[in-house]
């Protein structure tokens, strides 16, 4: 028979989004004892996964960098401080050429994309011609007045271009949502680009000349200003991102929150007196109240029939797996230095990009001399196509097609001295046409039954690190004022 073990509130699901609300509950909680965080996986982190091979090398096997900008980006910024990481942090400028040069591949060449108002007015390989033209005529392009949602695709493609909507809107899509831009919502995926067209009428008009009211003004704290000051790009960690979720994690433990690993959650069940049970192999938790930040898929995996039409809107939301390599070569192999590459879906290459790993974070190198990094991704809404069965598929297949396509892609013909591979399975949610409603109606579902629970995650709004320490926060704040 399960041990009974009661809680304040739990906290469902050990990536960032469930360290970060734990983190944000127990400062906030007089007694953190009261708070239990339960992850199914002996590591904390999720998606946060950084590996030190014997050589020293840094390997991320999810997200590299954070960006410091706007509310999303200080509170991220704001929380490393508070666990005492800023000696840590590993900045790259906006003049660094892992900040100002990405590249797109297409029929066959590997084209930079335009980083000045210089190179727009210039021809730009990767289009027929100057993108000036359709910069200049975007302002008259009359606004969408149609309510009905609209793919990431078809908005680039009504206000600038079919060729900006093939060569931008689709490759940034796979590389953000390793997803299909014709089938991602605008509104749900890039929101500040669709309220451009919304409030001002035009994206370029936005751009230059933007409303007095129309971004909050930047957070105080001292490390964010100081990110203004040098002017960061992006950051990371010593140690990769994963030092991040570690020191979370540490400082869970150290406020004495009820910290479960390798406890898998098997059921979710709401009592008619108010509070949640959630039953695990070994114990059922009961709870005032249930934080998930677990992917809609799993979440509804486990909840009880009783509540089958929120399982069903939840199951609307799908996601995709990524299969991540990361390849390691002797002496710097790269010569136009930047982010990395992205490719659109049109390409027959199987892969979805590249990230030049040792141009961005040279620090995350071996120590024993140069070596190129690099992180081909692939999959995503195309893995079954190109890589198989997210399932069976093996890390030597992975990285057979990860090798092939540097070969082809970047001319480099030696075999790699290191290579790790694996599939992230159902890693990030697709934002999908119609995404916003499909949030709401979730959302109005939990607070006209009076469910005991608050739902965070990059499953809703924002798959981005930053998103998720935010929304963490801003979720707990919430739940506070009603508990």
């Amino acid at each position: 028979m399960a041990a009974k073990v009661t809680s304040r509130v739990t906290v469902l699901g050990g990536g960032i989004s469930g360290l970060s609300a734990a983190y944000y509950l127990a400062k906030n909680h007089k007694d953190p004892s009261k708070i239990t965080l339960v992850e199914s996986s002996p590591r904390f982190g999720g998606w946060l996964h950084s590996v030190r091979a014997e050589s020293g090398a840094i390997f991320e096997q999810g997200p590299r960098s954070l960006r410091p900008v706007g509310p999303a980006g200080w509170e991220s910024l704001n929380l490393a401080s508070e666990l005492g990481l800023e000696n840590m942090i590993i900045p790259v400028s906006t003049s660094h050429a892992g900040a100002r040069n990405r590249f797109i591949y297409s029929k066959g060449q590997v084209h930079k994309l335009p980083s000045s108002i210089a190179s727009i007015v210039k021809r730009q390989s990767l289009f027929s011609g100057s993108l000036l033209p359709i910069l200049l005529r975007e302002p008259f392009v009359k606004r969408r007045t149609d309510e009905s949602d609209e793919s990431v695709y078809d908005f680039f493609k009504r206000r600038f271009s079919k060729e900006v909507a093939e060569y931008l809107g689709d490759p940034i899509c796979r590389g953000i949502f390793a997803g299909d831009a014709r089938l991602l919502s605008l509104r749900s995926v890039f929101p500040p680009v669709y309220e451009m067209e919304k409030s001002r009428g035009s994206v370029v008009k936005a751009a230059i000349l933007p409303g007095k009211s129309s971004s909050p003004a930047p957070d105080n704290h001292p490390l964010v200003q100081k990110s203004i000051q040098e002017k960061w790009s992006i950051w990371s960690l010593q140690g990769g991102l994963q030092t991040f979720a570690d020191k979370l994690h540490e400082s869970l433990v150290h406020m004495g929150v009820n910290v479960l690993s390798e406890t898998p959650c098997r059921a979710i069940e709401f009592k008619n007196n108010g509070s949640v049970c959630l039953s695990t192999d070994t114990k059922d938790i009961v709870s005032d109240h249930l934080v998930s930040t677990l992917s809609t898929g799993v979440l509804s995996s486990v909840l009880t029939d009783s509540l089958q039409p929120l399982k069903n809107i939840l199951n609307e939301i799908k996601s995709v797996s990524v299969g991540l390599v990361n390849l390691e070569y002797k002496s710097n192999l790269i010569q136009d230095e930047g982010f990395g590459i992205l490719l659109p879906s049109s390409e027959p290459v199987n892969i979805l990009g590249i990230i030049y790993d040792s141009c961005v974070f040279p620090q995350h190198d071996r120590n024993d001399g140069n070596h190129t990094r690099l992180t081909i991704m692939m999959g995503g809404h195309w893995f079954d196509k190109h890589c198989g069965n997210p399932d069976t598929v093996t890390p030597q297949s992975l990285t057979d097609n990860a090798v092939k396509a540097v070969n082809k892609i970047l001319r480099i013909t030696q075999e790699p001295v290191y290579h790790l591979s694996s599939v992230q399975k159902n890693c990030i949610s697709q934002y999908h046409i119609g995404h916003t409603d499909r949030v709401q109606r979730i959302f109005d579902y939990v607070q006209q039954n009076n469910l005991p629970l608050t739902l965070l995650g990059a499953s809703y709004k924002g798959v981005s690190v930053n998103d998720c320490i935010f929304n963490a926060k801003k979720g707990v704040e919430e739940m506070l004022e009603k508990l």
